[in-house]
């Protein structure tokens, strides 16, 4: 509905300011009164009977762009009877076909173009196949404020689309980066963060971190209480991530009950402490129906080394790190 509101107006505008310059070549052809009647129709009522048209149709859309190729016949009519009229001819035809590939693309601009073809021929023929070269000044005069205001306000409308396009692709990218459960980064993301954070590293001094997190017995408690109960807990990791880290840290769930913290420009001894309070955080989670089963977290820690040239290796030294942890008996905090 928007497209068609936007169309809606497009529409009054170009009927508009096309009445002038084709008036001016009918009187001077000297048409008959009623062919500057069906002129006035055309400019004044079409653009709403058009919008009704839309509007009420059970696919708006198709109905539209139905619409807009009627215009483009409408055109190929009054280019007809104006005998081929050079400057507003060609400005109407330009501006019509520019129109209908912003509207809809090349595939609506070739039906366009295909029925402003046809419907001029036939009408051409019916009037002997007139040609008129000469463009009064009335014309020319008309014709001018046509080709500069509506082609000002198609390239308005045209960046207004864009704009929002952006907008709409950001949007679009920014989800696909974001795990579907929980508001948290997700691989993707996190592996472009890494990949970058690697490259900085390799050309200035400092330290960086990546945190591995597995919940321990995250089957058992997705088994005994369900996938509910299951879900909620890493919802309430989630946030304590989120609580625990930097504006300038990543944390991310790498899949399952897995997680990720990426801590640039952070040290060993500093990672190890943002664990702890990772682990001491969770630790009086209440999320469980009773305390049979409790929460914990079992943590790998691995800083950036000169050799790991790779998201991948950074990622295996801190599970490595991690599968240490639970090694020793889960619920703690492993650091190489």
């Amino acid at each position: 509905m928007r497209f068609i509101r936007r169309m809606y107006l497009m529409r009054i505008l170009g009927t508009f300011l096309c009445f002038f310059p084709i008036l001016s070549v009918l009187d001077e052809l000297d048409r008959s009164f009623w062919l500057r009647g069906l002129l006035a129709v055309n400019a004044f009522v079409w653009p709403t009977v058009a919008y009704l048209r839309a509007r009420s149709a059970r696919a708006p859309l198709v109905a539209e762009h139905q619409n807009l190729v009627i215009d483009a016949g409408a055109g190929g009519l009054w280019i007809a009877l104006m005998a081929l009229n050079p400057l507003p001819s060609v400005a109407i035809a330009t501006l019509l076909l520019a129109d209908r590939l912003a509207a809809g693309g090349v595939v609506l601009m070739r039906k366009a173009a295909v029925m402003m073809v046809c419907v001029f021929a036939v009408a051409w023929l019916c009037i002997g196949m007139e040609f008129h070269s000469g463009v009064s000044q009335r014309t020319m005069l008309a014709t001018l404020p046509l080709i500069a205001i509506y082609l000002l306000a198609l390239c308005v409308l045209t960046d207004i689309l864009a704009v929002k396009l952006r907008r709409k692709s950001h949007e679009l990218e920014r989800i696909a980066m974001k795990d579907p459960l929980l508001d948290i980064a997700n691989r993707r993301l996190l592996e472009k963060r890494i990949a970058w954070e690697l490259t900085r590293l390799q050309n200035a001094c400092g330290d960086s971190a990546l945190v591995f997190i597995d919940l321990d017995n995250f089957k058992d408690v997705n088994d005994r209480y369900g996938h509910k109960i299951g879900d909620a807990m890493l919802e309430t990791v989630s946030q304590i991530l989120h609580v625990a880290t930097r504006s300038t840290d990543t944390p991310a769930r790498l899949g399952g009950d897995e997680f990720v913290i990426l801590l640039p420009d952070t040290s060993q001894e500093e990672a190890v402490l943002i664990a702890h309070r990772i682990m001491e955080a969770t630790a009086v989670i209440t999320t469980l129906p009773d305390s049979e089963l409790a929460l914990t977290l079992s943590i790998g820690v691995a800083c950036a080394r000169p050799e790991m040239e790779d998201v991948a290796a950074w990622l295996k030294s801190a599970d490595d790190a991690l599968y240490e942890a639970k090694r020793r008996g889960k619920n703690q905090i492993f650091a190489h």
